[in-house]
């Protein structure tokens, strides 16, 4: 069974993130704002359909169905992006214009939501996410 990611979450810790940023490419103001921020994710989850309501800076909106490769804006430009399930994670492959990048979303023993993301240069940021 999948896991359940219904619900409102509010960011609660990151790790790594001003570098994640840099090696993506954003700018200093850019990173400084995001670094302050505290974004809030809604999520509608129905089997493999999702809607994703971020938040934060800006608000976006992401629908996508797990399997089908669906374009998002990114603060990077337009990416491609295919999410699958792997390991009991919602894992996400992006292609873009600063190459492949991957984000892990999971739900992990203390209940909080875990949304791991790789740079093209291999930099990992851990956003950290519970449960309002």
């Amino acid at each position: 069974m999948a896991t359940d990611f219904n619900g409102t979450w509010k960011l609660v810790e990151s790790e790594n993130f001003d570098a994640y940023l840099q090696a993506m490419g954003v700018n200093f103001m850019i990173r400084q704002l995001a670094k302050a921020a505290t974004p809030r994710q809604e999520i509608q989850q129905n089997g493999d359909n999702f809607v994703i309501k971020n938040s934060g800076i800006k608000t976006q909106v992401n629908k996508f169905t797990v399997g089908v490769e669906f374009e998002d804006d990114a603060p990077i430009g337009k990416v491609k992006v295919t999410v699958t399930w792997k390991d009991g994670k919602l894992h996400g492959d992006m292609e873009g214009p600063k190459g492949s990048m991957t984000t892990d979303r999971e739900i992990k023993e203390d209940g909080r939501m875990y949304l791991t993301m790789v740079a093209p240069d291999g930099t990992k940021a851990v956003r950290i996410f519970a449960r309002e």
